[in-house]
């Protein structure tokens, strides 16, 4: 058995021995009884999660990016960034005013914490068809984007208008038109 010595007693009383761990119990405020194990610590309760969903519906006033010569217009299609995470809708051609196709959408962005604030980018490419391969294309020139440094969670589903800014970072008269809604996903 290991030797205990108190450490709390003048050395004149200290006590040595295996039953010393019982009297420094007591002088420590105890009820006498043999230490008991610490409990232990609580753990931190789980940040609630959230899901994001996001409909891009339209723009409007998009810039021209494939020249006026030949009737060509842009063929836009826009890019919705959270986080890490990066989803696309189907580009629309020849338009400058497009609606989204609902195809592939609502975009959704998973396990987000409930209790921030996210930020959401909304970037508008011109789009053109890949000839190398069918039904594939590259992101060509950018349209405008528009950052929300903070999208606050709102459990009510909401449609929003932002206005673009151009590559210069000036707010344009392109604007774009979604909607948001947050669902709670866990406690």
């Amino acid at each position: 058995l290991k030797q205990l010595k108190c450490s709390i007693l003048p050395p004149q009383r200290a006590i040595e021995g295996p039953q010393m761990g019982n009297v420094c119990h007591k002088i420590c405020g105890g009820d006498g009884a043999k230490s008991k194990p610490l409990a232990a610590p609580q753990q931190a309760r789980p940040q609630p999660r959230c899901k994001l969903e996001v409909w891009v519906h339209s723009a409007q006033n998009l810039p021209n990016a494939d020249g006026i010569l030949g009737g060509m217009l842009s063929d836009p299609l826009v890019v919705v960034k959270v986080g890490q995470k990066a989803l696309e809708t189907k580009p629309v051609w020849n338009n400058l005013n497009p609606s989204f196709s609902k195809e592939g959408q609502p975009f959704t962005f998973e396990n987000l914490l409930a209790d921030e604030s996210h930020r959401i980018t909304f970037e508008v490419w011109d789009v053109d068809p890949d000839k190398k391969k069918k039904d594939s294309y590259y992101k060509k020139m950018s349209l405008g984007q528009v950052t929300l440094e903070e999208l606050p969670v709102n459990w009510d589903a909401k449609r929003s208008n932002l206005k673009l800014k151009d590559k210069a970072g000036k707010e344009s008269r392109a604007m774009i038109s979604f909607e948001t809604k947050w669902t709670k996903t866990s406690p």
